[in-house]
């Protein structure tokens, strides 16, 4: 189980990432969605796949054409802590 200092920490990273990136937490729970439900439904992946490219976090080549469970591990995660950041009011939605 995380502590508190790490939760704290992640969502700083999370913070500086969107930042960083111009995305917004919508953009990552959306995201996280998606990458959840690639997870149950593995012919979703291209709408996946195009969705992030077309939210500027990857060029199109930049994402392999055969699933990346890393990826899609990394995007529903960043999608849960957005959400749960937004609903805790840390995060303006």
């Amino acid at each position: 189980m995380a502590t508190a200092q790490q939760v704290a920490e992640t969502k700083q990273m999370v913070r500086e990432a969107m930042q960083e990136e111009g995305v917004s937490a919508e953009t990552l729970v959306r995201l996280g969605q998606m990458a959840e439900a690639v997870l149950k439904n593995k012919s979703l992946y291209p709408q996946f796949v195009q969705a992030v490219i077309d939210s500027d976090l990857a060029e199109d080549g930049d994402i392999p054409a055969t699933i990346d469970y890393q990826m899609l591990g990394v995007f529903a995660t960043l999608g849960e802590m957005a959400r749960q950041m937004i609903a805790s009011g840390e995060l303006g939605a």
